[in-house]
Parts: structure tokens; sequence; C-alpha cells
């Protein structure tokens, strides 16, 4: 029955999702706008995995994808499947239906956490809820008097339950809760922030391992994949098969502007270190103003390590969130857009992208003055507390876009 209806996806009848902030989702990929038109309308602090899990939003999702109904918490799917014809729920058809007992019977068997939003990065898309070092950036802009970017806007809600660093922790409740519902997984992701510098999934590693968990889980660790060392990589042989989603969004002097403070070079000797060491992996890269030129390259580099492996891949994910951020795609020149779809190699990672990217171009989108405003201040803001030049790391095309942008509202 459910592997014939036409929206059936596995996630919701085995799996739990929730941001450190309290947001319950129905998976990470969920990006749902409800009637207030806030980013998921599910802010609830006071639920847990199983309470969410048992909820009417989860309920009436279910009897949804049984019927074929496309409900709209689902809806980066539907986007991305009326674009390309692909996406990341067909994907989950195949990977996870078998550790569905009974659709009738839901049960958590796969866990999404995110115990902890510390991070060793502080990548210009992303914002101080996701990686704690993004917190000092933005003090530092405050105290200069300069305009935040609106993906660093201050959160309220965040900021009541931070300590001084800006690192937030997942409730203890949810924590607890956690580790009782360890003997029934079959799957645990580990998101963050960044988790293998969260004391709390290395506290969790440890009692999966002590208490025999380990060998009956499949273990996802979405990572930037700077930490990693021999004495990590031992620990995780411990469980049944493991695989690492490596976060990385750009190529040699592209990848340092955004990924700062790292560089290129050393993340080269861990992803070099990693593959040598025969774990599972895949890259993920996040299209942006930034690399969107720069893509094909970052393409070129990984050819290598996934020639003839059905294991690995590099992963192209199609939309920033919010879309309206002011790195988006949505405001690139055309020629670049061009170019870059050009250039991109089409394969079954990057489809959706080059889907998305033929849509815009036919689009034409002309960027407002007060798009172009806020491109501008935000790179100066970002470049001067981390004493960057734009001009110093994008691709020649980006920066003589940039280049005419400041000239004119700089």
């Amino acid at each position: 029955m459910a592997e014939r209806s036409k929206t059936f996806c596995p996630l919701p009848f085995i799996h739990s999702h929730a941001s450190v902030n309290g947001h319950w989702k129905p998976c990470c990929n969920s990006f749902y706008r409800g009637e207030n038109h806030k980013e998921n309308n599910y802010f609830k602090s006071d639920m847990d995995h199983q309470k969410w899990f048992d909820g009417p939003e989860m309920k009436q999702l279910r009897s949804d994808l049984l019927s074929g109904v496309k409900n709209d918490m689902c809806n980066v799917c539907w986007k991305d499947e009326e674009a390309s014809g692909r996406s990341i729920r067909k994907r989950y058809v195949d990977k996870f239906s078998d550790i569905i007992d009974d659709v009738n019977d839901p049960q958590i068997r796969y866990l999404d956490l995110k115990l902890s939003n510390e991070c060793n990065l502080a990548c210009r898309m992303c914002d101080y809820t996701n990686s704690n070092l993004i917190f000092k950036d933005v003090t530092e802009l405050e105290k200069r008097n300069l305009p935040l970017p609106a993906n660093w806007e201050r959160s309220p809600t965040h900021e009541s339950s931070i300590n001084e660093k800006g690192i937030k922790v997942a409730p203890k409740h949810i924590i607890d809760e956690v580790y009782n519902l360890l003997p029934q997984l079959r799957v645990l992701k580990l998101t963050g922030g960044e988790p293998t510098v969260s004391p709390e999934v290395l506290k969790l590693f440890e009692i999966c391992i002590d208490e025999g968990y380990a060998k009956n889980l499949k273990l996802n660790i979405t990572t930037n994949g700077t930490k990693f060392n021999k004495k990590f990589l031992e620990k995780i042989k411990h469980f049944k098969d493991v695989h690492l989603n490596i976060s990385c969004d750009g190529y040699d002097k592209v990848y340092d502007y955004i990924r700062y403070p790292f560089n290129w070079n050393k993340f080269a000797e861990r992803v070099d270190d990693i593959a040598q060491g025969n774990v599972s992996f895949s890259i993920s890269t996040l299209p942006q103003m930034y690399n969107i030129e720069n893509l094909d390259k970052l393409q070129k580099f990984f050819n290598p390590y996934f020639a003839g492996e059905q294991s690995g891949s590099i992963f192209v994910n199609t939309f920033l969130r919010p879309e309206n951020t002011y790195n988006s795609l949505n405001f690139v020149p055309l020629h670049i857009l061009q170019y870059a779809n050009k250039k991109i190699k089409r394969n079954n990672n990057s489809h959706v992208l080059k889907a998305h990217l033929e849509r815009l171009i036919k689009k034409d989108y002309q960027p407002t003055d007060a798009d172009n405003i806020e491109i501008v201040k935000s790179i100066i803001s970002i470049d001067t507390v981390r004493d960057q030049n734009y001009k110093d790391y994008l691709e020649p095309m980006t920066v003589e876009w940039l280049e005419g942008l400041f000239k004119k509202y700089a």
C-alpha cells in the first residue's frame, strides 16, 4: 500500500527531527512557512521526540503521504521533483523503506539529532543559532556599529538560553529521552553545530558503544570534516555502518572565504585521511553567490575520490534557507549563472541544481536597489571583522560583478 502512493516517504513513519531551538519538523529538509509566514511554525519548546512523532501534525502528514496528498511540510521535495524529477524523498524511499515494520503502527527507528550549536567554523551563509562562533562576529559588529547581515540578526528566543560563548545545548529532557530511545533505533544521524566538537555527542557515542547499541546502529554524521583524527575514526568503527556527510562550499580560496577560519589545504588533508581510513563519505555543497562560479572546480577536485564508487558523491543542495537571503543565487547576474550551468557537470547529484539554474536563467530576475544594498553592506560588515577582502578570494566574474555593486551602493 505504501509503495503505491505517489507521495509516499518513509521518514515520517520512522523518524523524528528537532533543532536545538525547539523547532520540530518531519525532516531536516522540510522548510514550511505557515499562516504567519514564519519558518517552520512548529516551535514547541516543551515537546520531545515521541510527543512530536505521535502528534497531530505528524499523524496528518503520514495520512497524506499514504493517500497521495502533497502536504505543505514537504514543499522542498515537491518543488525539486517538479523541476527535475528528483528529490531527497525519492532517495529515501529506496534507502529507508526496509526499516518500516508497519505503516499502520509507526515507530521511531531513526533520530536526526542536533544536540548543540557548538562549532569551530563560522560560515558566511550560516547563523549564530547554528554556529556559536558567529556569535563572536555578531558581538564585534555591534561594537563597531556595523550593520548585521540579515541572517545574523539577533534572536531573543535563542539568546534566552545560551552561555557566554553563544553555545546552546538541547534541553536535558530531550537528551535523556534520546538515551531511552537508543535500544529501538536503527539509524542515528548527528548534525550541529559541529557534532565532532560537541561533548554531548561524544558522550552519546560512549553510551552506544558501552551498552552495545552501536553494533545495531547505522551512524550518519553531518560534519565540516575538520576535526577527524585517528582516535575518532577508530571510535566510530564500533557502529554497524558509518557514513560521513561532509560540508564543503568551495574550492581553494573560495573555501577559505566562506568556511572561515579554516583553510582549503588543511581541509584537503583531512579528506584524504578520511578516504584512506576506508570510511564512506559524501560531499554536501550549498550553492550561493560566493561559490556558484567555483563549483565546477570543486567537482573536478572530488571526482578522483568517487570514481567508480557507489557510496560517495558530491551532493548539491538546491536552495539556501531562506530563499531571499542576500547571498542567494536569485540575485546573481545572468551571465554568471549561464557560465556555472555550462561548466558544472550534470550527474545524479547535480541534476537538481542544473534544473534550478536553468529556471533562474529563464526567469532572469533583476535585483532591486534594496537587494543590492543588502549584498554590499553584508559583505562589508563580515569582511571588516574578519580582515578579509572579497577581491582576494572569489572568482573573476563574481569579483567584477561585486565591484560594480560597490561602486554604486557602498
